[in-house]
């Protein structure tokens, strides 16, 4: 972008940001609305934008009908004194029911972070991001279920409770809610805002009166409603086991800590069977991030690739509008913007923002890992504990542009599987829940040496052993000058000797491609019970598939020594990874699935000088795209991609790697 451009898009970020917001008239509401214009005076409209569901209410019918609302409460109330003020708390109250927005602003108070007065809740722009993910769900008339992840200090918690208070004192009545924390004292603090708002509730509107419920130290009723809010913690939860909640706030369960005789999910799973699958129940997960492999970490990633019924909302720290700093020359800033400073532009901050956080990080003498940690741009940067890692950031970053959703998702079937049988009939076919993740599917149209390479890491079969992966790598382009590109991933449990056949099956699917396997994990698991035969694997396979590649020389096989399949990564590991490295950095593949750049960002030097993923996460998916990228740019891996003649005949040839490795 030139100059101006970039100075023009700030400009439209910047206003964002301080866009007219009125709770009261609707205007800067994320929801959708339409607008009603009324007149008490005629010469005197009035127009208010109110939430597109409030449609259905007689009253606002009548007044889109009549707009001079004096005439239309005549007729609502004859005879009544007062008439014109009961019509309008009566259009109050129904609007209550509708716009949150407008209701907490009449009669919620929050103590601002800033001045600490009390004021009136006024969503800002990042809250207003989440409570659109809430409202998705309400409206939608499904369970409420968010995980949320937080960058500091935008009041998250605070929207949490006071739209739960929200369903409790307009919507529902009998509907407990319960505050659970790392500790009981976190959830008396979070609970304190409901005390606050209802010392606060104006008298004219209603009471709010929180009394202790049954003589109990810790839990409290909205006595109006008949509705408990209790407290408890992972590490005292016995105090939550008593009711049968239909809303829950946990958080900051980045720092709920397992013991050996308590897990986070144990209890987790004892307060979600408190809840039925019905509207306006709802669950909130919310946290910082505070390392990887943790229970938080775990239940973000499985909202996040839609395992789990929960959606991952993340804010990051640009959309709070307090994390902000004047530029006085703007030319000049964006010339001496580093790499970094560009990733966190293309995610979406200001200038203003960028150059907040490289003010903060200086002042507090903060490292690239702390700062990231504490105000992170994505999710990714959020959970990524390690302060050495092996791929730059800014590569991985460059990367995430080109990742979208797989075209097909299923699995490939055959006559048999194994053997020649494995090949006859093979067909792919979508299935909801396959290993199979396809981007494009073998190009048939033009015939091709050594278009495709077909790389595997073989895991394991149970649940808690390493996943098993297969890349697809799609070399077309580079006759060309052009980038590879990542066509294929699948991922899944499975025997290693039935999924050394299913990867067989992908090479010979995606035009007879050459095939490499990562040999190390096939000593770490036996097969089955009928047997240690995985060293025979890939003899097996090559019996009946004749591009399998080989780390031994054509000249050592010719001196009689045995033929040796697949890659060892052993001392070769640092010069796969660094091909991947050197991938991402002169992007000379192109990859489309987000699951190996988040593996990417979370793959670390370790103290003793190994490499690995972060303790909790896992590095399947980096290996076999390291393999698919040395491959691709290596001679003595395999020859160049190139177009053969229509009137040539292919010859299949075994595929001999020259490198002995």
């Amino acid at each position: 972008m030139q100059l101006n451009e970039i100075i023009a898009e700030n400009k439209k970020r910047y206003d964002a940001l301080f866009a007219e917001y009125d709770p009261l008239k609707g205007i800067g509401s994320p929801l959708e609305r339409f607008p009603l214009t009324y007149y008490i005076q005629k010469d005197k409209p009035l127009t208010v934008f109110l939430p597109i569901s409030m449609k259905q209410e007689p009253i606002i019918a009548a007044m889109l009908k009549n707009p001079n609302i004096y005439e239309l409460s005549k007729i609502t109330f004859n005879g009544q004194i007062d008439y014109l003020d009961l019509f309008l708390a009566v259009l109050m109250h129904t609007r209550f029911k509708y716009d949150f927005e407008f209701w907490a602003y009449i009669t919620l108070k929050i103590q601002d972070k800033i001045t600490f007065k009390d004021v009136p809740f006024k969503m800002r722009y990042a809250q207003r991001l989440y409570f659109l993910e809430l409202e998705k769900m309400r409206l939608a008339g499904v369970p409420i279920r968010i995980i949320l992840l937080k960058a500091r200090q935008w009041g998250g918690s605070t929207l949490t409770q006071m739209y739960m208070l929200w369903i409790q004192v307009i919507h529902k009545v009998n509907w407990h809610s319960a505050i659970c924390a790392d500790v009981e004292d976190q959830a008396k603090n979070v609970r304190g805002m409901y005390h606050r708002a209802a010392a606060t509730y104006p008298a004219d509107i209603g009471t709010i009166t929180l009394a202790p419920y049954e003589k109990s130290g810790k839990n409290r009723m909205v006595q109006e409603r008949g509705c408990i809010i209790g407290i408890g913690s992972m590490q005292e939860p016995e105090n939550l086991r008593s009711y049968n909640f239909a809303m829950l706030h946990l958080t900051e369960t980045g720092s709920w800590k397992e013991t050996l005789m308590k897990k986070p999910e144990d209890l987790t799973q004892t307060l979600r069977g408190m809840l039925v699958d019905e509207p306006y129940t709802l669950e909130v997960l919310e946290s910082t991030a505070k390392g990887v492999g943790n229970f938080f970490h775990r239940e973000w990633l499985a909202a996040k690739n839609k395992v789990s019924g929960y959606k991952a909302v993340f804010v990051p720290w640009f959309v709070i509008d307090i994390y902000l700093r004047p530029i006085d020359d703007y030319e000049a800033f964006i010339k001496n913007m580093n790499s970094y400073d560009w990733i966190q532009w293309q995610r979406g901050a200001t200038l203003e923002g960028i150059n907040w956080y490289k003010k903060h990080k200086a002042d507090k003498n903060y490292s690239d890992w702390r700062m990231q940690s504490e105000f992170p741009g994505d999710d990714v940067e959020a959970f990524a504990a390690t302060g050495s890692r092996v791929f730059a950031p800014e590569y991985v970053q460059n990367m995430r542009k080109y990742c979208m959703e797989p075209e097909y998702i299923g699995q490939l079937f055959a006559k048999g599987k194994k053997g020649k049988d494995a090949f006859r009939d093979l067909e792919f076919k979508s299935t909801p829940n396959g290993e199979l993740w396809i981007w494009a599917l073998p190009d048939k149209t033009e015939r091709c040496l050594n278009r495709y390479v077909t790389t595997v890491d073989i895991g394991g079969r149970t649940k808690n052993a390493d996943y098993s992966t297969i890349r697809v790598l799609d070399r077309y382009w580079s006759m060309y000058g052009g980038a590879a590109e990542m066509v294929a991933t699948w991922k899944g449990h499975l025997d290693q000797d039935l999924f050394a056949w299913v990867a067989v099956q992908v090479a010979e699917f995606w035009n007879h491609s050459l095939f490499i396997v990562e040999t190390n994990s096939l000593r770490k698991e036996k097969i089955s019970s009928e047997g240690d035969h995985y060293l025979t694997i890939l003899n097996e396979i090559a019996e009946v598939y004749d591009k399998v590649f080989i780390r031994v020389s054509p000249e050592k096989v010719k001196g009689n020594q045995p033929v040796l399949y697949g890659l060892h990564m052993g001392q070769n590991k640092t010069m796969i990874i660094d091909a991947q490295n050197a991938a991402l950095r002169d992007q000379t593949y192109i990859e489309r699935d987000v699951r190996v750049l988040d593996e990417c960002d979370c793959y670390e030097n370790k103290p003793d000088g190994t490499m690995g993923a972060v303790d909790g996460m896992h590095d399947d998916l980096v290996i076999p795209s390291a393999m698919a990228n040395w491959a691709h740019n290596s001679p003595l891996a395999m020859d160049a991609c190139k177009l053969v003649e229509k009137s040539s005949t292919i010859i299949k040839k075994k595929i001999i790697s020259e490198a002995s490795l």
